[in-house]
């Protein structure tokens, strides 16, 4: 009994101190609740529709009935002018996730029971998405592909059919010319019927699938993702704990009673950006070495550093001054690391989300975060500079508790 009595007293002792912390508390619940809600919408993208491009140039009713009817697609057919370029330009522009060519004659291959090309053209430096579109367009594909061999049996069907009433009026008929015109057209049925390749009975449609940036590599992307996301982890949780530290030494007490805290909280900042460039430093070198090919903007570079260094710092600034140790910041941080990261769109495609999630992502900072290092780092460009309107709401936020503690 005295052992169960103990063993009692252990969990009570426990369960009072997680309830008299109450952030530990909260954050225990919030951390799991939020991560599951993510998981379960990401992870369950069945009710989403894309828009697709399609510049039809062989302009059949076959092929207007077979991409219209593209399960978890909505085709835009374009007009044929200038339609290849066009449709490039608007993948780039995400106004269609991908686009499809369908070249000319694909109606009459199929009829003749030769396979079919056409061209799948999506952005590369989406990743997730890429991956996900390499089975999808097939597998949306499949109904019509299971049509085409059904209509093609039936076609051999015929043709047998032909080949034998063929072969019974030859033997009926006496010698005339008419016999020389049923040979003629045997030797037609005999023709289409050799000319079937074996990959048209396996696969009746092939899907070219065609990057928009040709010269770029997923080595080349991964940067963009990873110097973000690591960015994210490292300065806020040394941030938070950084400012934790001064708070338990006082140090922000002197700062208050000394100077203007404004000064305190720029230096910080200059602090972090600092460990961004070597961070950004590090990271581009190692991809470099295993040859990754960058087209670098100087300009971009720099406002990317500024923006990945100045926003992180001044969120974990944020988290370690409503905290009250090291624990509860780390804790916070990663409830706000792991569902950016989620939303960030490296595991899995924004656009198969549901629409709201999808705005979300987009007003979430790791997400203009990767967007702009791809700007910076990929294609020449320097980035927008709306980060700044954020960050001054953080600054303005940093500065009030600071006053306030």
């Amino acid at each position: 009994m005295k052992a169960i009595t103990k063993f009692y007293g252990y969990i009570k002792k426990d369960t009072l101190l997680l309830v008299r912390r109450k952030k530990y508390l909260y954050l225990s619940i919030a951390l799991p609740l939020i991560i599951a809600f993510l998981f379960l919408l990401i992870l369950n993208p069945s009710q989403y529709e894309l828009k697709v491009g399609v510049c039809d140039f062989d302009n059949t009713e076959q092929t207007r009935m077979a991409f219209t009817n593209m399960n978890g697609f909505e085709a835009v057919f374009l007009d044929q002018e200038n339609c290849i370029d066009n449709l490039k330009e608007a993948v780039k522009k995400q106004k269609y996730p991908l686009g499809i060519s369908i070249g000319k004659g694909f109606t009459a291959a199929l009829e003749n029971l030769t396979q079919s090309h056409i061209t799948i053209y999506y952005d590369n430096t989406d990743l997730a998405f890429a991956n996900l579109m390499a089975w999808k367009i097939d597998q949306s594909l499949e109904p019509f592909e299971r049509e085409i061999v059904d209509k093609m049996n039936v076609e051999i069907q015929d043709q047998i059919s032909e080949l034998r009433n063929g072969i019974d009026t030859i033997k009926e008929i006496p010698e005339s010319k008419y016999i020389q015109k049923r040979i003629d057209k045997i030797d037609n049925s005999v023709k289409k019927i050799e000319n079937i390749k074996t990959e048209f009975l396996v696969n009746p449609l092939w899907t070219y699938h065609q990057p928009i940036y040709t010269e770029t590599t997923a080595k080349d992307v991964g940067i963009t993702f990873v110097l973000p996301i690591i960015a994210l982890f490292i300065l806020l949780m040394l941030s938070s704990t950084s400012i934790i530290y001064d708070k338990k030494t006082n140090f922000l007490t002197r700062v208050k009673s000394s100077s203007n805290p404004i000064n305190y909280i720029l230096a910080k900042v200059t602090f972090f950006i600092g460990l961004t460039i070597a961070q950004f430093v590090l990271i581009t070198l190692l991809f470099l070495i295993y040859g990754a090919s960058l087209n670098i903007s100087i300009p971009g570079v720099i406002n990317l550093i500024l923006f990945i260094g100045i926003t992180n710092t001044l969120l974990g600034l944020l988290i370690g001054l409503i905290s009250d140790n090291e624990g509860i910041a780390i804790l916070f941080s990663l409830i706000i690391s792991f569902p950016l990261m989620l939303l960030s769109g490296i595991f899995t495609p924004l656009q198969t989300m549901p629409a709201f999630t999808q705005t979300l992502a987009k007003i979430l900072p790791l997400s203009h975060q990767i967007t702009s290092a791809k700007l910076a780092l990929l294609f020449g460009q320097n980035i927008p500079n709306i980060w700044i309107y954020p960050s001054i709401a953080m600054l303005i936020g940093v500065y009030y508790l600071i006053r306030k503690q």
